[in-house]
């Protein structure tokens, strides 16, 4: 109800009639309050609303509901795998093969290899071979001036005719007093006396003569020779230097170190050599003389030395439990030098083959190295397992051998986890199971 300026009461319909008698083109003033007109909406506007707020609703659903589902499932999958035996993966314990490959390592020495000192003292008057020449036994190697041992021979060759003389007096003398003492002409005590000087004279004569030969036995050593077949690898002497009777030389010429110090000359003979290497104890028994050997150098890759088991020390070091074992290699053409690093490549034969697993089936606790056994199962039924105490012996990367505590054909697992105990129930499965 609207009431007119002249106090008059109208009706909606009447006032909005004489609003537009008043505007009839639709303006409106600015200071006016009224409303806009309100446009009621469509139904289908309003299906459609109705129709995307369901939408919305049921995508909220599916999004909570989903997630809530694979939890559940995961939860019984949990629960029910929990009553299940864990599937473990097996591998059979193996013997390994009779015989088997031994490489070791050692340096290569000389068959023979002495240092040469001189025995008698003196100037060096000629040298005859340096480093590297190959001599045999018998060749001269240098010459020693040695003039006071010249003049002691002398000596001595003249002391002999003295003795030689004296002897010949002596015997004389004897042979004249037996005739006088066969006509009694002298008593016995003069006869023995004479028989007395007699054998002195003797023992003189022949004590001259050893001190000779020792003398001329001495001026041999005055020419100093090689010993046997070989390569002089050391000279420490040079013309003039001063040699003692010991052997000691003041050369300052020297290539050797301080191996066979003071002596003149280091022969080594290296048409064959030879090669120490320390055998393991596991092999120990299978190392025997006449053995045949490859040996290699790495400066040589492509070429094999044929080698032989001469000897073994015949003990153990007790320190690192290992046999001393040497082979002697041919050398042909000298390849080889002394003190190369060389490998031994051996094939042994073992009287009792040890027993081989995967390093991966090896648990490692406290209380020492053990296996996992599993018991053969029955049929689908589930398989026990028991844990094992082993002795390990060497390990070759993928597979550990193993000395005693199973034996051959025992079933083990070959990847133990964490969660297994002696007396558990497991399930059995073939690699492409798991």
């Amino acid at each position: 109800m609207t009431h007119h300026s002249n106090g008059t009461h109208l009706s909606p319909q009447q006032a909005l009639a004489e609003h537009e008698s008043h505007h009839p083109h639709g303006e409106h003033h600015a200071d006016v309050g009224a409303a806009p007109p309100v446009k009621p909406a469509s139904t289908r506007r309003m299906v459609s609303i109705g129709a995307g707020a369901v939408v919305v609703l049921l995508a909220l659903f599916a999004s909570s509901a989903i997630p809530r589902h694979g939890v559940t499932r995961e939860l019984e999958a949990e629960v029910a795998g929990q009553d299940a035996p864990p599937p473990v993966q097996t591998a059979i314990v193996e013997q390994a093969a009779t015989g088997g490959d031994l490489t070791l390592p050692g340096t290569i020495q000389p068959l023979h290899e002495g240092a040469i000192y001189a025995r008698v003292g003196g100037y060096v008057k000629h040298w005859y071979a340096d480093i590297g020449r190959v001599v045999r036994a018998g060749d001269v190697l240098a010459e020693i001036d040695a003039p006071e041992l010249d003049q002691q021979v002398e000596q001595a060759q003249h002391q002999l005719a003295q003795t030689r003389a004296a002897l010949g007096l002596a015997k004389a003398d004897l042979e004249r007093w037996r005739a006088l003492a066969a006509d009694s002409a002298v008593s016995r005590e003069e006869l023995d006396q004479k028989t007395a000087a007699h054998d002195a004279a003797v023992a003189n004569s022949g004590a001259a003569e050893a001190n000779l030969r020792r003398l001329t036995e001495t001026q041999r050593f005055t020419r100093v020779t090689a010993p046997f077949n070989g390569m002089i690898t050391a000279r420490n002497v040079d013309i003039g230097s001063l040699i003692s009777a010991a052997g000691a030389t003041n050369s300052p010429v020297s290539a050797a170190g301080t191996t066979g110090a003071g002596s003149l000359f280091r022969i080594a003979q290296t048409d064959t050599v030879r090669m120490y290497i320390s055998v393991p104890q596991t092999d120990a028994l299978s190392m025997k003389p006449g053995m045949t050997a490859d040996v290699s150098v790495q400066e040589l890759p492509d070429r094999k030395f044929a080698g032989r088991v001469v000897r073994t020390s015949g003990a153990l070091d007790p320190a690192s439990r290992t046999l001393l074992t040497e082979i002697d290699i041919a050398n042909p053409g000298m390849t080889l030098l002394s003190g190369m690093y060389a490998q031994a490549h051996l094939q042994l034969t073992h009287s009792a083959p040890a027993l081989l697993i995967p390093s991966t089936a090896l648990v490692v606790r406290s209380n020492g190295a053990e296996v996992v056994t599993v018991d053969p199962p029955a049929g689908d039924e589930p398989a026990t397992i028991h844990f094992r105490p082993v002795k390990v012996g060497r390990d070759y990367g993928g597979t550990v051998e193993i000395q005693s505590g199973v034996s051959k054909g025992t079933m083990v697992v070959s990847n133990p986890s964490a969660d297994l105990v002696d007396g558990m129930k497991v399930k059995v499965v073939k690699p492409a199971e798991r």
